[in-house]
């Protein structure tokens, strides 16, 4: 990372150009009936849009340029033109919300249309209905849109890609700590399971809500991987937490 001590050295050899790695354009689009922008006044029924800042400053944080493109309704044209519309200008499009099987999730059958569909489904939780796709040689990534399975999948398996891309080296992608487990864990037999946790000196404390829990992030230092194998993590066994920062 070029940082100012960096560019200091560079200047005082006389070098005003350096090669660099080119940020990529990442644009974000939260879908649903239900989603309002934070400038609109909550009615019943409707929630604010989450995902849309919080995807854009994780994306920010991986050396890429994030761009919140709005909120779509559950209209198929709508969504189609919208990811159309975006991937002109986007080298990545990441997709909140209606990647599930009810009506109204329309994301999978766009992407069918539009392009190819590699990934609908994966064994974790949360997070299962996750979706990759590509149209026009550009990746669409379809997140849940449940705030935390958003997250959760995003740090998984979104964001080491794009520190990649943004020329990150593999031993700046993940930061770990260890501790001992405050209370057991239950996991589902078959799917690789993130479980958020905070951090207290050596002792982790699982945060058991479920994947709408917003306020559960706030305290949540990151989450720890238990394998499909295991149904049972015991308290006072050591566990590795992957941080969030």
């Amino acid at each position: 990372m070029l940082n100012p001590p960096k560019i200091g050295v560079i200047a005082a050899q006389g070098i005003d150009k350096v090669e660099v790695f080119k940020k990529p354009k990442v644009g974000i689009i939260s879908t649903g009936n239900e989603l309002l922008t934070n400038q609109e006044e909550l009615k019943p029924g409707k929630i604010y849009d989450v995902n849309s800042e919080m995807i854009k400053a994780g994306v920010d944080n991986c050396g890429a340029e994030g761009e919140c493109l709005g909120i779509v309704k559950d209209v198929y044209d709508d969504l189609k033109a919208k990811i159309q519309d975006s991937l002109k200008e986007c080298d990545i499009l990441l997709c909140s919300g209606g990647t599930s099987a009810g009506v109204g999730d329309n994301i999978r059958h766009i992407l069918d249309e539009l392009g190819e569909v590699y990934i609908h489904g994966i064994t974790v939780q949360p997070g299962k209905p996750t979706i990759l796709g590509v149209v026009d040689e550009k990746i669409v990534i379809g997140l849940p849109g449940n705030p935390v399975s958003a997250i959760v999948i995003f740090n998984v398996f979104v964001a080491p890609a794009i520190k990649k891309l943004a020329g990150y080296k593999d031993e700046e992608e993940q930061k770990t700590v260890k501790g001992t487990l405050a209370r057991r864990i239950h996991s589902p037999i078959g799917r690789m399971q993130y479980q958020l946790v905070r951090v207290e000196d050596d002792t982790v404390y699982p945060i058991f809500k479920d994947s709408g829990a917003i306020f559960s992030l706030a305290s949540a230092a990151g989450y720890t991987k238990v394998s499909k194998q295991t149904e049972l993590l015991e308290e006072g066994e050591e566990v590795e937490v992957i941080l969030f920062n």
